[in-house]
């Protein structure tokens, strides 16, 4: 069976779970309800049927509900409690199981998209390796990784993750640690360079000297952050208890008042039944289902109704750099020339040199020359320095690309003109590479991670929504972060952050009063986003424990998801609202006429549930709102 198969076996077995007691709580009402139609059987057994369903739903409730009240707090569990104890004590089987089936169709509506629990994040640990070469007796051997001692040679190739955190022995090489430091380019690692388990060694052979393993490393401390955040979140208290609170003591007046009037146990019971907070209970998860089903179709996943309803509160919102304001992948942001060369002929030269190079700026430079359709030749002699530039030789000619260090070291010299160019790409944020010809400097191109084109639009959008704070968070030095927070249009930015620092910077938030939400897209952002208010995710491009840890998550990577999470928020809230209103009026009309005797306990069940179908028509006008940007 495929994995997809596997996925649909379990929510179909989810779905059976979930519906089991709903259905067997209603084939008993139907048990009881036909055989005393057709006069089959004794009282006792129809009494029978009605009060197992009863039990069979209702238990859970009850006992949820004498804790609650054990803690002295009244909630709609409470209430039920209450009311079904009066309606049972007068005999009144049936009435009782239709509220306990009403209640739970309704619990299993909430516990299939409401109430879902997050994934585990092992994933997050399959970032480590599980084995590691070792260099032990001058042999090198493989072991698993759980063997490995500090002190340790561990050689790790091209393209193999690092297993351990530690510092570099012998060899250089580019290491791509973007999920743990967030940083948008690969890092240049040589001798005495530190490094990081779960990181990509992208280039050169490294030898590591082991300084943490298992529990101890970067990885495994991000993996107990998370824990740890996830842990500290409170619940929102859904607003059918709060107003349960002081509903369920006036009801109880009402119905002494009732019987009193009428003289009628019957009468006080309807009172309790008419008034039992059903329509309170959905007007919530209804509103909420419709909000989340809506921002589904458009692609912005939410896990929860107290994510939802905390949403439109958002009013400092952090925003990892990498991935979510940035592509999160190098490209040629401009070429600079410094001879008689073309953009086109020092770009094409460079491609040339860069043909055989596996330096991830190197592959930018090549993305550049496919871009625009370049003829790119193969160089007839190729050399590479690790993580410092490339020599080639091409229909006679001598090529070199590489850092200026690099070029200088092989005897060129940087002019004032030059070296202003170099300032210049500097100061906004850019990796710049040189190009040489015959050993002469022709040109220059500046590599950075291009900035998303849709973001002046969705900074619009978000203030337009009421954030009134934006902050860029980064691992990237200070000097990238001022370029990109500039361009953006943000209000500040951090730079230079671990995981833990941005999640410390969360708290900080938090503790001054704010509503925060939390944007990113990597394992370093997962610490933060599990303890920010609402956290979310870019999904897409995102890796699978950040959107496994986030509250939402925008599987278009468009920041404008972000306004449109928000503009639904407040609908839906609204909307609560408007349920309650309505469940109000249902009640105050019921009320009236349950006290002064006009109902009975069947139809005062009745009149409750039409509270509950406008409850339900009122959510589900959500699913065809448009959203803030659409007609």
């Amino acid at each position: 069976m495929s994995d997809s198969d596997g996925v649909r076996s379990e929510k179909c077995r989810e779905m059976v779970v979930l519906a089991l007691a709903p259905a067997l709580i209603l084939t008993l009402i139907l048990a009881s309800w036909v055989l005393s139609l057709w006069h089959v059987g004794s009282a006792y057994l129809n009494a029978s049927l009605a009060l197992a369903a009863v039990l069979l739903g209702g238990t859970p409730r009850f006992i949820a509900g004498f804790k609650a009240a054990f803690r002295g707090r009244i909630t709609v569990n409470v209430f039920v409690t209450v009311a079904l104890a009066a309606t049972l004590a007068i005999g009144e089987f049936r009435p009782a199981a239709i509220i306990i089936l009403i209640m739970s169709v309704v619990g299993a509506l909430e516990s299939y998209t409401l109430e879902k629990t997050r994934r585990s994040i092992s994933d997050l640990l399959n970032l480590a390796p599980q084995t590691a070469t070792v260099r032990r007796d001058g042999l090198e051997i493989t072991i698993a990784v759980a063997e490995l001692l500090v002190g340790d040679r561990v050689i790790v190739r091209p393209g193999e993750r690092i297993p351990v955190d530690g510092t570099v022995v012998a060899g250089a090489s580019s290491v791509n640690q973007a999920p743990i430091t967030g940083e948008s380019m690969p890092v240049e690692k040589t001798e005495g360079s530190v490094v990081f388990s779960g990181t990509l060694n992208e280039s050169g052979r490294l030898e590591i000297t082991v300084e943490k393993v298992g529990e101890e490393t970067t990885l495994a401390r991000i993996v107990h952050l998370v824990q740890e955040a996830q842990g500290t979140r409170a619940p929102i208290q859904n607003l059918a208890d709060r107003f349960t609170t002081w509903f369920l003591p006036t009801v109880v007046v009402l119905a002494i008042l009732a019987y009193f009037v009428t003289g009628d146990l019957k009468a006080a019971v309807s009172v309790l039944l008419v008034a039992c907070p059903c329509a309170f209970a959905i007007a919530t998860p209804t509103a909420v289902t419709a909000g989340v089903s809506n921002l589904a179709r458009r692609a912005i996943l939410v896990k929860g109704g107290a994510f939802l309803e905390m949403g439109h509160k958002i009013d400092h919102l952090l925003v990892d750099k990498t991935g979510t304001f940035t592509f999160g992948r190098p490209k040629v942001m401009e070429i600079v020339c410094f001879s008689s060369q073309s953009p086109d002929d020092v770009l094409r030269l460079a491609c040339i040199a860069e043909k055989y190079s596996e330096h991830p700026l190197a592959r930018a430079v090549l993305a550049a020359g496919r871009e625009k359709g370049l003829s790119l030749e193969e160089p007839e002699q190729f050399t590479s320095s690790a993580g410092m530039g490339v020599k080639a030789t091409w229909e006679g000619d001598r090529i070199q690309v590489g850092k200026p260090s690099f070029l200088q070291d092989s005897g060129l010299s940087l002019t004032p003109q030059i070296e202003q160019a170099l300032s210049q790409q500097s100061e906004q944020g850019r990796t710049a590479i040189l190009v040489a010809l015959n050993d002469v400097l022709i040109g220059l191109l500046a590599i950075a991670d291009a900035i998303r084109p849709e973001m002046p639009r969705a900074i619009r959008g978000l203030k337009e929504m009421g954030v009134k704070r934006i902050t860029m968070l980064t691992g990237d030095n200070p000097q990238v972060a001022a370029a990109v927070a500039q361009a953006i249009g943000v209000d500040d930015f951090q730079a230079e952050l671990l995981p833990e620092q941005k999640q410390a910077f969360v708290k900080k938030c938090q503790g001054a009063g704010q509503i925060v939400g939390m944007v990113g897209d990597g394992v370093n952002d997962a610490p933060a986003l599990a303890l920010a208010d609402v956290g979310i995710a870019m999904g897409a491009a995102g890796t699978d424990v950040a959107i496994e840890t986030a509250d939402v998550t925008l599987m278009n990577d468009d920041l404008s998801g972000v306004a449109e999470f928000m503009w639904m928020s407040a609908k839906v809230l609204r909307r609560i609202k408007l349920n309650i209103f309505f469940s109000m009026i249902y009640n105050i009309i019921g009320l009236t006429l349950s006290v002064v005797g006009l109902m009975t306990p069947i139809i005062a069940v009745i009149f409750q549930e039409a509270g509950c179908v406008t409850v339900v028509v009122s959510s589900t006008l959500l699913l065809w709102a448009k959203g803030r940007n659409r007609a």
